[in-house]
């Protein structure tokens, strides 16, 4: 022993808070890049943006979004005035702050708005930007409810807006090349996929460092609880929502959106039939109610099994997303992926080893099969290893972003609509549900319900 006594887990997330704070303070002093960094190529339409939540995420957007050519980022709304002071300190002063999103919206100047909030706001913000007549970027996951979706499809459509949903995993750089792989039919039929995110420290089980200024006159916390249950000021709620079902779906729903979103594109499919679920409490027991560990299974109509694991108890990395097809593998890690050539290649030896000499030749001479007891023709050979690296462009969250700035001006498609939104956070649900009941849960994606 070496004398000295080892913090434990409660004081760490006690003075986290005052390490966080005075880390913040030493990085204020660092200002994001130009307005504009892209000077190639004729100058885009413009559009003005607002932002609506700038904590950790929407603080990561508005700078991405900063990086976007034609973009002017105008206003900033928040319920913590230390995010508000943030935002100004990293555009010098240059976007206008304010407390209620809906001063954001009313505003004729704004033609996009980018939302960053709690899950259990998503709906609302939704719905009442779509009213203000704009076009909405929405942070994933899209929905606090599965009975949700519905209602934020249809008042979408309605609108005629432009709503991109944010898993940047469809941007990842190498997304395209990867799906050419597997939709064009390198991997032969893929019959399993393993998916997974592991993580390991107390940001990773969301236990976020709570400033020192958090009080009821730095936080509107009656606009923060919403629709919810009646609480009294909490700032562990406030600060770390996500360890609460009142505003998060926990790990299911932050995590296994990103992994669902890439395999549901990547395969080109929407929906499964049946999700079994299993998660538990293993390490991070402080006020926590959502798991820290969870895995899950669910079958799809095309005939492959996606396997979902995370957990923030350990941060061995691996491939985000593995595809198991009947001849070859892929490991896809986002910005590069790795191809196996791995055809079935027969083999009767072990089968064989308990037959008589005389028949195992025999055997031989009718199927053709050299002295490995292979078969001598139309036997596919292995081909090395294909290994693909996107180089330089731009990282995830600003081409996604970009894709919707792109969308908006030109009237198209985004590339995560509402539809595709809503059922990736679907099955997220459903896992969360078949943990609950500890039962299989059947989907019934026609209409759009589980089945009894």
């Amino acid at each position: 022993m070496n004398g000295k006594r080892r913090i434990t887990r409660r004081e760490f997330l006690e003075k986290s808070s005052l390490l966080a704070t005075a880390a913040a303070a030493a990085g204020a002093t660092q200002k994001l890049g130009a307005q504009i960094n892209d000077t190639t190529g004729p100058l885009p339409a413009g559009l003005r943006v607002g932002f609506i939540g700038v904590g950790i995420r929407g603080t990561e957007l508005l700078e991405a979004s900063r990086k976007v050519r034609g973009i002017e980022t105008v206003v900033a709304c928040d319920l913590y005035t230390g995010h508000l002071t943030r935002a100004r300190e990293l555009t010098d002063n240059g976007i206008e702050t304010c407390g209620e999103y809906e001063r954001v919206l009313e505003r004729k100047d704004i033609d996009c708005v980018v939302a960053a909030v709690p899950d259990h706001q998503h709906k609302k913000v939704l719905l009442d930007a779509l009213s203000a007549g704009k076009h909405v970027y929405i942070e994933k996951p899209l929905t606090h409810k599965l009975e949700d979706g519905a209602e934020m499809i249809q008042a979408v459509e309605k609108s005629g807006r432009t709503v991109q949903v944010g898993s940047q995993y469809l941007s990842m750089k190498c997304t395209q090349k990867a799906r050419e792989f597997i939709t064009g039919g390198r991997l032969g039929k893929v019959v399993m996929v393993d998916a997974k995110i592991y993580r390991q420290n107390s940001q990773s089980a969301c236990y976020y460092p709570i400033p020192p200024d958090a009080s009821p006159q730095t936080v509107a916390w009656k606009r923060f609880l919403g629709d919810g249950p009646s609480r009294e000021w909490d700032p562990r709620r406030f600060f770390q929502w996500r360890l609460f079902w009142d505003y998060s779906g926990g790990l299911a729903t932050d995590l296994f959106v990103h992994l669902v979103s890439a395999t549901h594109y990547l395969m080109g499919v929407e929906a499964p039939e049946t999700v079994c679920g299993f998660g538990a409490i293993y390490l991070w027991k402080d006020y926590r109610e959502v798991p820290d560990q969870i895995a899950a299974l669910a079958t799809y109509p095309q005939g492959f099994m996606l396997k979902l694991t995370t957990t923030v108890n350990n941060g061995h990395r691996g491939p985000e997303l593995t595809f198991y097809g009947t001849e070859g593998t892929l490991e896809f890690r986002g910005d590069s992926f790795t191809f196996y050539h791995e055809p079935a290649r027969e083999n009767f030896s072990y089968s064989t080893h308990s037959y008589a000499s005389d028949t195992v030749e025999k055997m031989k001479e009718i199927m053709d099969l050299d002295d490995s007891l292979s078969p001598r023709a139309g036997v596919p050979k292995a081909s090395a290893p294909v290994e693909f690296t996107a180089e330089g462009g731009e990282d995830s969250t600003t081409a996604h972003l970009r894709n919707f700035y792109d969308a908006v001006r030109e009237g198209k498609k985004p590339v995560e609509g509402i539809r595709f939104g809503v059922n990736a956070v679907n099955v997220a649900h459903l896992v969360n549900l078949s943990c609950k009941t500890g039962k299989f849960v059947r989907w019934n994606a026609k209409k759009g319900m589980v089945e009894a």
